[in-house]
């Protein structure tokens, strides 16, 4: 057997996706909504010495959201021209002509109007809200207890979850902080007075029961339906509580809209950081007669320029250092190409809204009954751009239009078939459910088989698993549970 190593050569093709610096600027800054944005433009200002803020006045190119309604509608502005693909050789081109040039073009991030007196108006400074623990601990604090039980009621806080309930019996507690069982108790008691009401509960019916003696009901029919037949109540058998109980019919109906005006969740309604979330539409769209114009918001992105002390540096290279030469070209190329890109961006979000509003006019006149089924295909093929691209600029951002605020993947839906073989948006055949519904009659809900045929008779065509699956989806609850007796 031969065991010798025998050398030899060979060739192989492969193919292989390699990302250039670039084109990964390209994609960070394409899929940054306008905050990111905001906070990408002030960290290359502080760590770029060759760009600053510029806080020349400029006369505004787009309106702020507050001037949207007074129907003032921007002329849209000519795109830059300045940015063009970097080239191999632009590492060799002439700086002092590109310095004098960047002078008379547009090498800054646009901004909208901005007035300095809005900064010191009290309306624009937004208490923060406190969450749940914060504001039973807040509480806690002014129950008469003493250190040691605060102390306890502080671990039994931390202990509830985001919708308020404490899923630890007196006795596993006991047992961890190795203390009495009725400690626990009295803490725990001491919780559930404190607001929302039903805090602190260990389920669903010791929530709801703290509740109903909160209002003031004891021993009646709301107390014994909540004590014995939630399970009938969630179902709305309401013949089997009226059975059992032996109240009469109107008021077991009585106690039912009761019950269903308490809070299930008393702690969901608080936020989970302390902290608020706010969204900053990324687009403008404005109705002009027939038309609707596309804006950018801009109006809070900073504005920057070159550094006139760098611009002076790089036209006297024979006086500049070598090493300080090259530093300063290497910065104004980064800067060069983050605003290029910035540039781009802009283009590429205002392309994609134009093409969905192009798709979608008839919803943002008549309203969601007429939003169409649309793809990232179809609009990828309008704008001119990769399915992917469109997918990054429309992820994260939202559009304020003459319908409301919408995040831009509202618009992208499937298809539902019509009778005349036309396709409608699934949200649009969501919205008609669920408009059927509440125009049902309560003592006689409608079936999904029902809606099936109401469906059919408008021209749209769903089978009765599809129709239930949407309901599901809209938190409709089934027809035998939304009856009333």
């Amino acid at each position: 057997m031969d065991n010798s190593i025998k050398l030899g050569l060979s060739q192989k093709l492969t193919q292989s996706l390699k990302m250039t610096p670039e084109m990964q600027l390209a994609i960070k800054i394409l899929q940054l909504n306008s905050m990111e944005l905001k906070n990408q433009i002030i960290e290359v200002l502080e760590t770029n010495p060759v760009v600053e803020l510029d806080e020349t006045i400029v006369k505004p190119n787009e309106l702020p959201l507050d001037k949207l309604s007074e129907g003032k509608i921007p002329e849209a502005g000519p795109p830059s021209r300045e940015f063009k693909e970097a080239g191999r050789d632009d590492f060799g081109m002439d700086w002092q002509k590109y310095i004098e040039d960047s002078e008379h073009s547009e090498f800054k991030v646009a901004s909208g109007s901005y007035n300095r007196d809005e900064e010191t108006s009290f309306e624009n400074f937004v208490s923060k809200k406190s969450n749940l623990r914060e504001h039973l601990t807040t509480q806690l604090h002014e129950v008469n207890l003493n250190l040691t039980e605060k102390k306890i009621g502080e671990y039994l806080i931390g202990l509830i979850d985001r919708n308020g309930y404490l899923r630890h019996t007196s006795e596993q507690i006991a047992d961890l902080l190795k203390i009495e069982a009725p400690v626990v108790d009295k803490i725990r008691h001491a919780i559930q007075t404190m607001d929302p009401i039903g805090v602190g509960a260990f389920d669903l019916r010791e929530c709801l029961l703290i509740q109903a003696r909160e209002e003031g009901y004891s021993d009646d029919a709301v107390t014994i339906i909540i004590s014995s037949h939630l399970e009938d109540l969630a179902l709305n058998r309401i013949a089997n509580i009226v059975k059992a109980t032996g109240c009469e019919l109107e008021e077991v109906q009585a106690a039912v809209e009761t019950i269903k005006g308490f809070n299930p969740k008393p702690g969901a309604s608080f936020p989970t950081t302390g902290d608020e979330v706010y969204v900053s539409p990324e687009v403008f769209v404005e109705k002009d007669g027939d038309e609707y114009i596309v804006s950018m918001n801009e109006r809070d992105l900073p504005r920057l320029r070159i550094s006139g002390l760098y611009k002076d540096a790089m036209k006297h290279r024979d006086k500049t250092e070598k090493e300080t030469y090259e530093f300063i070209r290497d910065k104004l190329e980064a800067a060069r190409s983050f605003l290029k890109y910035v540039d781009k961006r802009k283009e590429t979000i205002l392309s994609v809204t134009r093409s969905i509003c192009e798709v979608q006019k008839d919803f943002l006149d008549f309203g969601i009954l007429h939003l169409k089924p649309l793809t990232l295909q179809d609009v990828a093929g309008m704008a001119g751009v990769h399915e992917s691209t469109v997918s990054r600029a429309t992820s994260g951002k939202y559009v304020q239009t003459p319908r409301g605020l919408f995040e831009l993947k509202f618009f992208f839906s499937g298809a539902a078939r019509t009778q005349g073989g036309e396709d409608v948006s699934t949200l649009a055949v969501k919205k008609r459910i669920d408009d059927l519904v509440k125009q049902e009659n309560q003592a006689k809900p409608l079936s999904d088989s029902n809606i099936v045929d109401m469906l059919k008779k408008e021209g749209i065509v769903l089978a009765r698993r599809t129709v239930a699956k949407y309901r599901i989806e809209l938190n409709i609850p089934s027809s035998s549970a939304r009856k009333k007796h």
